[in-house]
């Protein structure tokens, strides 16, 4: 041992070269674990995808750094090559530590929770779980099929609350508004269809304006809302070849399918009971 020791002092080359292949062999089994950790801890496939490419572009950067280290005569300060990696992991890890930070806002200021309906990045769904790298939600969708589930569990990443604009429909006022477009001929009595269609909505949804009423008083407490007019409205508007009533009511975001089944058997019943007004 002390022959061989000898003959790599004697030999610099050599001896760098030989401590260079011991580095390059543990970091490579440092490596092995330190992925087989981060598939254990980042469930979802194209986060874990995306972290270990970066990853790999990090530890090729330490790896160059670390033989410049041995290899290069002129020894530079510590804090030097300690600044190098820090940068290298600050970028390569970026998306973790942002997601990190968007997990405290979520947490502290709570634009969302779990049971809440939230509308992000063109999607919609329940959220049904919160975890350190992204919040997982139960998707449904979109509004010209009343929001209605379609079964499949969303991972979204905790950044995206900085990177695309949160609606949460339970949030402070509790109820969203609904419309139904309701077509009649031209020679129909639309003044008519319009007190009919206004007495169904004040029928189903008038015990709704008194919740909303006191819901929209405590919201005020912590936000700025403007709403003065909570009764459900039916208005008038042409188009082409007919004339086009527009109802207007508020709904709980889960039964917005719901009211609408309902209003529309209300609404056909009435069409079919009276010849003042004929549905297009």
């Amino acid at each position: 041992m002390q022959e061989i020791i000898t003959f790599l002092n004697e030999n610099p080359i050599i001896y760098k070269f030989f401590i260079s292949i011991v580095i390059f062999l543990i970091y490579i089994k440092l490596i092995s674990f330190m992925n087989k950790l981060l598939f254990k801890v980042m469930k979802g496939n194209n986060a874990y995808y995306t972290t270990r490419n970066r990853l790999y572009y990090l530890h090729i950067a330490i790896m160059i750094v670390i033989i410049i280290m041995i290899w290069s005569e002129a020894r530079l300060d510590l804090t030097i090559y300690i600044g190098f990696i820090s940068a290298g992991i600050a970028i390569a890890l970026r998306e973790i530590f942002t997601n990190i930070a968007a997990l405290l806002i979520i947490l502290v200021q709570k634009p969302f929770e779990v049971g809440d309906r939230i509308f992000v990045n063109n999607s919609a769904g329940d959220v049904i779980d919160q975890k350190i790298f992204h919040f997982v939600v139960m998707e449904v969708v979109t509004s010209e099929k009343s929001n209605q589930s379609t079964g499949k569990v969303v991972h979204i990443p905790n950044n995206f609350i900085f990177l695309h604009p949160i609606s949460n429909a339970n949030k402070g006022f509790e109820y969203i508004w609904n419309e139904i477009e309701v077509r009649v001929t031209m020679d129909s009595d639309w003044a008519e269809a319009k007190e009919k269609f206004e007495t169904i909505l004040i029928e189903y949804t008038g015990k709704i304006s008194e919740e909303a009423e006191n819901k929209l008083r405590e919201a005020s407490v912590k936000y700025l809302l403007h709403y003065q007019e909570l009764t459900p409205s039916v208005f008038i508007s042409l188009q082409e070849g007919h004339i086009k009533l527009t109802l207007r009511y508020l709904s709980d975001p889960r039964e917005v399918r719901t009211t609408e089944d309902f209003l529309w058997k209300q609404i056909l019943q009435v069409s079919k009971d009276t010849e003042k007004f004929k549905l297009t």
